[in-house]
């Protein structure tokens, strides 16, 4: 059967399946007249306070307005993937919320060609997002198919400034007290580091963790970071360029002079929590929100002050190439399946958040009780910003809009800046936001199906060895001379036959 992903599927997965979808609902799976299941991960900030996101305010004013029932399923945290692959196996909620691009093989046109999700009538049935569609050409291409085939309303980042919100983030009254500006180029930065061991105390005056180099947080640097970019209108893979040796040469340095912790490729964030609070370290890379403020909020030194840092360049006043950046449209979207029992019922509850009434209702919730409107803006009330029974923040939003997390809506940036609001965490944002990674950053493209199932292995190997690679070169256990043997090990694997395909992909994107 076509709709069957290809995984050595055997009869005990199909009872699994069974049992699993009943214990995922938190409640009721039957599905009378005007009723919609809806499957999608329970946010964590929402698992703090329900478990089943039906029982939250939001749900139930959303049941309100459009007249339609929802019964909400919920995977287990921690097993999600595990749960979709049994999912799309069998009988089918009638909406699924997910990263269709990543969890599905071969993407979206391979869940429609394998009868796992349906092609959306867009133009007909969605008239919200469909004006919206027509005013936004560059989302619009983003949530079709190479053949212009409509699979998922998006949750959409309404403005460029809600597309960064992370970055590297230093102890601002430790460079005050050492007569030190916030460094922007890598000189500078061997010069902090070194004054933060030596003079401050700072037992590792970097949190480092590999993941950043995909935004590019110290590779940018040196003009690549170490996944897929375009450059110039080509997909390249950064380790594969020579200022990738560079980088990891630097990195190596830092790491031999104790400016990192040795265990930096299995840090967690409490650890870094931890040594940023307690002065053990002065930099780390995190979010404006459960970083930068979180941090500075629990920090109990008297004084204590975080700053955003540029990306850093080797040249002074140079803008940075690249920095975290989020697509315009992520990954998780919201498909209609297969077994969908009301297609049209589906299609007119997702499109309502695109509506003037809806985007107001995702990114605020209830007016009188979550926001009211001052002076014409929407304020979010103290049972978002000082909760009564303890909530942070993000928890108190949880229960009443989707503007932290994601869903069909177009996100509204005076959601960030009202949950931003420390002065350095606005500034943080401008900081940060000031590269050519809008640039660089790749599209959400699919190989063929056909390539898809070809290439999925390759990558994957491809992907482990750098990463694996990664952790030696910086650690000194392999040596940097060593490396034309590390890129001939990438290509052995199968990177140039990789790129070629992805290069093909994003020029089918490109003339959508």
């Amino acid at each position: 059967m076509k709709h069957i992903i290809k995984r050595g599927i055997v009869l005990v997965c199909i009872i699994a399946l069974i049992l699993t979808t009943a214990a995922c609902s938190g409640t009721s799976t039957s599905k009378g007249d005007g009723d919609l299941t809806y499957w999608v991960p329970l946010n964590p900030n929402a698992a703090m306070t329900v478990s089943n996101y039906g029982d939250t305010p939001f749900a139930k004013e959303l049941q309100e307005r459009t007249g339609i029932k929802i019964d909400y399923q919920h995977p287990p945290q921690g097993s999600e993937d595990e749960k979709f692959n049994l999912m799309v196996m069998g009988e089918l909620p009638d909406i699924i919320e997910y990263n269709w691009g990543d969890a599905y093989p071969g993407g979206p046109a391979k869940a429609i060609e394998d009868n796992v999700i349906i092609e959306l009538d867009i133009e007909n049935k969605a008239p919200n997002l469909y004006a919206y569609l027509q005013e936004h050409p560059e989302v619009d291409k983003m949530i079709k198919t190479d053949d212009g085939k409509y699979y998922a309303f998006p949750f959409i980042r309404g403005e460029r400034s809600l597309q960064t919100s992370a970055g590297i983030i230093i102890r601002k009254d430790w460079l005050d007290d050492l007569g030190l500006e916030v460094p922007e180029t890598i000189e500078e930065w061997e010069v902090v580091l070194k004054a933060f061991k030596e003079e401050k105390g700072a037992k590792y005056p970097l949190c480092y963790r590999t993941y950043v180099e995909g935004w590019g947080a110290f590779s940018g640097a040196y003009g690549v970071v170490d996944t897929l970019y375009v450059d110039n209108g080509e997909v390249k893979y950064g380790a594969l360029e020579d200022g990738y040796k560079d980088f990891l040469t630097t990195m190596n340095s830092w790491y031999k002079k104790g400016y990192m912790p040795s265990d930096f490729a299995t840090m967690d964030s409490s650890l870094i929590d931890s040594y940023m609070i307690n002065g053990q370290s002065g930099v780390f890379i995190g979010s404006v929100g459960s970083g930068l403020g979180r941090i500075m909020a629990a920090a109990e030194e008297e004084g204590y002050e975080l700053v955003a840092a540029p990306y850093p360049t080797l040249v002074k006043g140079q803008k940075p190439e690249f920095g975290q950046m989020d697509h315009l449209v992520p990954g998780t979207v919201v498909a209609i399946s297969r077994d969908c029992k009301d297609v049209d019922l589906a299609m007119k509850l997702l499109d309502y958040g695109y509506s003037e009434e809806g985007r107001m209702f995702f990114n605020f919730g209830i007016e009188g009780e979550s926001y009211n409107m001052i002076d014409g803006y929407p304020t979010y009330t103290e049972e978002i910003t000082a909760n009564a029974e303890g909530l942070s923040m993000s928890a108190a939003m949880a229960r009443y809009i989707q503007a932290y997390s994601a869903g069909p809506f177009v996100q509204d940036a005076r959601y960030m800046e009202q949950y931003a609001s420390l002065p350095q965490q606005k500034d943080a944002v401008q900081i940060w936001s000031n590269t050519n990674m809008e640039e660089h950053l790749l599209p959400k493209i699919f190989l063929r199906p056909e390539e898809s199932d070809k290439m999925a292995k390759k990558i994957s190997s491809v992907n482990s060895y750098k990463d694996e690679m990664l952790i030696k070169f910086i650690t000194g256990a392999e040596s940097i001379g060593k490396y034309d043997a590390f890129v001939k090990g990438l290509k052995e694997r199968g990177i140039d036959e990789y790129l070629k395909l992805m290069n093909e992909a994003y020029d089918r994107y490109s003339a959508r």
